[in-house]
């Protein structure tokens, strides 16, 4: 194989016939295992595309599999192509793939699965994926965009109308630098359990954590404090409601809403977040951050961060 130029950001997949491979981006490297090679070529393809998404243009690909490998070329909206050392390229077929959780077909630009809200459905990296931001992936790569047709507009997960809210910081906003929240003067922990009584069911009886949550206890971290058990659901703010089974979880901070968001944890161990109509936003921190639409359920997994206004909240579990 020619040798491959060397402009970033680069994406090299490694597929193997077993369903394990591996996916580079740049230096950052990742395991991904999948029940066929079909299902994990898609999920590492998936991946270029949320990079190509990330820096607003087509990303090169070097793929390698049992036949061979091969340079293609992963555009924003989903559009694969091989990249030849002439012209344009051939488009480069990829079949809707099982989403992880739920197993409806999603394509390989999904940001969100249509069925059942997952996030990056298509993903077959087996740990979390590190935040990459869109200056650390871009370099300047002229003679690829110069190569291939204009990228048609990228598909994206509904949102409210402003992707991030206005007082984000320039650097969140490019995906880069995390928040810092100072604790109040009056020394209040972020995070403070409990703070209101959880509403009675109808007919008096409180939802059972233990039966809907499978065993898992939800584990919240927010602004790098101190971690702390929660069990069955919670509600997050500055002064939260707790609707039904939920435990009121007080967040301190100038962005935070009086209830900002639920967070409940199914019995396989997914974690689903739910904005309240928070003022400033919930916003699931992948490549680039992504606002949740109020009042809808979008599932993670453990360990993802989320934003609730400008302070960050760690999601995990324990048993």
């Amino acid at each position: 194989m020619a040798a491959v130029p060397a402009t970033w950001p680069l994406v090299r997949v490694q597929l193997r016939p077993d369903g394990t491979g591996t996916v580079h981006v740049n230096e950052h490297a990742s395991a991904c295992a999948a029940a066929s090679t079909a299902r994990l070529r898609a999920g590492a393809l998936a991946r270029a595309v949320a990079v190509a998404r990330t820096v607003g243009r087509p990303v090169r690909v070097v793929l390698a599999d049992a036949t061979g490998a091969s340079l293609l070329a992963a555009h924003p909206d989903g559009t694969l192509r091989t990249l030849p050392a002439e012209g344009a390229g051939a488009p480069v077929d990829v079949p809707p793939a099982p989403c992880r959780r739920c197993g409806a077909d999603q394509p390989v630009a999904a940001l969100a699965c249509g069925a059942c809200g997952t996030l990056e459905p298509l993903r077959v990296e087996t740990d979390p994926v590190a935040l990459l931001d869109a200056a650390t992936l871009s370099r300047p790569d002229e003679g690829l965009l110069a190569s291939l047709p204009a990228p048609r507009p990228v598909p994206a997960l509904p949102t409210v109308p402003d992707a991030l809210p206005d007082g984000l910081p320039h650097g969140l906003r490019d995906g880069l630098s995390p928040v810092s929240v100072p604790v109040p003067p009056d020394g209040r922990s972020p995070v403070s359990v409990p703070v209101l009584p959880p509403e009675p069911a109808a007919g008096g009886a409180a939802r059972d954590a233990a039966d809907t949550s499978g065993g898992h206890v939800l584990v919240l971290t927010v602004d790098g404090g101190a971690p702390v058990r929660v069990p069955g659901g919670a509600s997050l703010g500055r002064d939260p409601v707790a609707p039904t089974g939920r435990t009121p979880v007080r967040v301190v901070g100038a962005t935070v809403s009086k209830t900002h968001a639920l967070v409940d944890v199914e019995p396989d161990g997914t974690i689903l977040v739910t904005d309240f109509s928070s003022t400033n936003g919930t916003h699931v921190l992948l490549d680039a951050p992504v606002r949740l639409v109020p009042h809808t359920p979008v599932a993670v997994p453990a360990g993802t961060v989320v934003l609730l206004g400008e302070v960050r909240c760690t999601l995990g579990l324990s048993a």
